[in-house]
């Protein structure tokens, strides 16, 4: 039997650790890239928000694309690993690196036995 817990909770994930952040600490980010990051999302948001833009599973591969299309994938990517990296103070790169942010539940999608349709 697996020990694994999944959950459909996406919040409770992303911000497991949150506690450990002085919520007063403020940073001081380059517009453009925080503009980069904030566009991607809202792309991301205009995709996801109606459900007729993805019918099928080939148009959420479209919007997706990869990482060497100039697509879904490829800004979430340049926002996440370029734009962001210099966002992140090392204090709080280094929680990353001890796995402060881990959550001990998974996301859902990573159950192999949920229910497929």
């Amino acid at each position: 039997m697996s020990d694994k817990v999944f959950t459909s909770d996406l919040q409770k994930i992303i911000t497991h650790g949150f506690d450990s952040i002085d919520p007063n600490e403020k940073v001081e980010v380059n517009l453009k890239d925080l503009m980069y990051v904030y566009s991607t999302l809202q792309e991301y948001m205009r995709f996801f928000h109606q459900p007729s833009h993805y019918k099928t599973l080939d148009d959420i591969e479209d919007f997706l694309g990869s990482v060497n299309d100039k697509a879904g994938f490829k800004i979430l990517h340049e926002a996440v690993y370029a734009k962001m990296r210099d966002m992140i103070p090392e204090h709080i790169s280094e929680k990353f690196d001890d796995g402060v942010f881990d959550s001990d539940e998974l996301p859902f999608y990573y159950n192999e036995n949920r229910r497929k349709t």
